[in-house]
């Protein structure tokens, strides 16, 4: 935590500084390049006296012109008594220059009261000249307003894309690390037990660094118990079926040699519970069995398979006077496992059937939507209470509406049907419609 802050703190004096030292050399960059050396303005100035002493004032206004021009700003000079020669020195620069004031105006606008000029100390720059006799001069130039001006403005746009540039480095540097682990930790809770975070986050020393190495850890430990628990179920389901053939054998055994007549009921009994045990530790198997590298994928001609699954379920409900009907044409194909998938779509026709009863209407629909096979599987029934919407894909789940109507089942049809998707890429999703039933979506991707 404390190297995580120091850095935190380090990064971001670090691009403050570089904000400020960008905007300090920009300010200095740019009145450097206002600002004339001291020397050439000391000669420009003992030109102009020197011309001025020998020619006169004519000589001097048009010698200054040039170096005004030269020079690119204004040139102010004054005798020692305070008396401008050539244009006066406004009283402050935001106020344009006024190379027509009369003389009698100058001391107003360009001097002081006490005969001294009023100058902006910090745009002009001094230079005094001697001139024949000992006579001073003070000469004052400054830049033109216009190159002045750009400078503040430089300075901010400069100063704030520092910052934009500093800021996007900082939140990089925060962010980035969190959005990785947020896309592998996005990824593991969607079932994809390899997910790890890459070496290079995993090996920093701050806290980032430690939360990637014990989410890693993690994983690894989560992964282990999954396949720790699923090998104990397949295990432990193979090796009840052993004892459980044996039984069988006894059993009819005890009904052809031992058997009396008021016996038989019971023997029976039990013949029916073994096969229902058997049944259950065939589903359990299946559960355990179901990962994506088990699949034997090819590709299914959607709808002739489907038609297939809707005809043999139809016909094994038609006693109940259930209809079972099939509408759309697409997707044509599918990748996938069409054993497995039968086993999917199968569990939740046969749960459809259970509960829409006697006279059921129960509807089967295919569409091709943003890449995606989707299959809807819809009936007439008294649906599922919303809370219980997500439970019913719980591994032996049965509502208690299921339990008290002894439905024969083990909550582990949906189950499976939900195992096989996930192997496929897919998901499934149940909802309650609105005119009354239950909708279940099959959500295959399409290579």
């Amino acid at each position: 935590m404390k190297s995580t802050f120091l850095r935190v703190f380090l990064v971001v004096l670090l691009s403050n500084t570089v904000v400020v030292s960008i905007g300090l050399g920009i300010v200095q960059f740019v009145q450097k390049h206002n600002q004339v050396s001291a020397d050439l303005l000391g000669d420009i100035g003992v030109q102009l006296v020197a011309g001025y002493e020998k020619f006169g004032l004519a000589a001097l206004k048009g010698e200054a012109e040039k170096a005004e021009k030269r020079l690119s700003g204004n040139i102010y000079l004054y005798q020692e008594n305070g008396r401008p020669l050539l244009k006066p020195l406004p009283r402050n620069f935001r106020e344009n220059d006024t190379s027509g004031t009369t003389a009698g105006n100058a001391l107003s606008k360009g001097a002081r009261a006490d005969g001294r000029p009023a100058a902006d100390f910090l745009h002009s720059q001094f230079i005094q000249v001697i001139g024949a006799n000992n006579v001073q001069y003070l000469l004052i130039f400054r830049p033109n307003p216009e190159i002045d001006s750009l400078a503040p403005g430089l300075v901010i746009a400069l100063s704030l894309l520092g910052l934009l540039v500093s800021s996007g480095v900082l939140a990089y540097w925060l962010l980035g690390p969190l959005l990785k682990l947020q896309r592998v930790a996005r990824l593991f809770g969607q079932g994809d037990m390899s997910a790890r975070v890459e070496d290079k986050l995993a090996r920093r020393s701050d806290a980032v660094g430690k939360l990637a190495q014990e989410f890693n850890e993690m994983a690894v430990r989560i992964d282990t118990l999954l396949s720790s628990k699923e090998r104990l179920m397949r295990d432990v389901s193979h090796e009840l079926r052993t004892p459980l053939a044996r039984m069988e054998v006894a059993l009819t055994i005890a009904e052809d040699k031992f058997a009396v007549e008021s016996q038989k009921s019971y023997l029976c009994r039990i013949r029916t519970e073994l096969h229902e045990l058997d049944e259950l530790i065939g589903q359990v198997l299946t559960l355990s069995r179901l990962e994506a590298a088990a699949l034997s994928k090819e590709t299914v001609h959607l709808q002739e398979w489907l038609d297939e699954i809707v005809a043999d379920v139809s016909f094994e409900s038609q006693l109940k006077g259930i209809s079972v009907t099939k509408s759309g044409t697409l997707p044509k194909t599918l990748l996938g496992d069409p054993l497995q998938l039968r086993h999917a779509i199968e569990n939740v026709l046969r749960n459809a059937c259970f509960y829409a009863g006697e006279g059921g209407i129960i509807e089967v629909a295919t569409e091709e939507k943003g890449g995606n096979a989707l299959i809807f599987v819809r009936d007439n029934g008294p649906g599922v209470p919303e809370e219980k919407l997500e439970k019913i894909f719980h591994a032996f789940y049965r509502s208690s509406e299921a339990r008290e109507a002894n439905s024969g089942g083990f909550g582990v049809g949906l189950t499976i049907s939900k195992r096989i998707i996930h192997a496929h890429n897919g998901c499934i999703e149940a909802k309650n419609r609105p005119q009354g039933g239950l909708e279940v979506c099959f959500k295959v991707p399409l290579v």
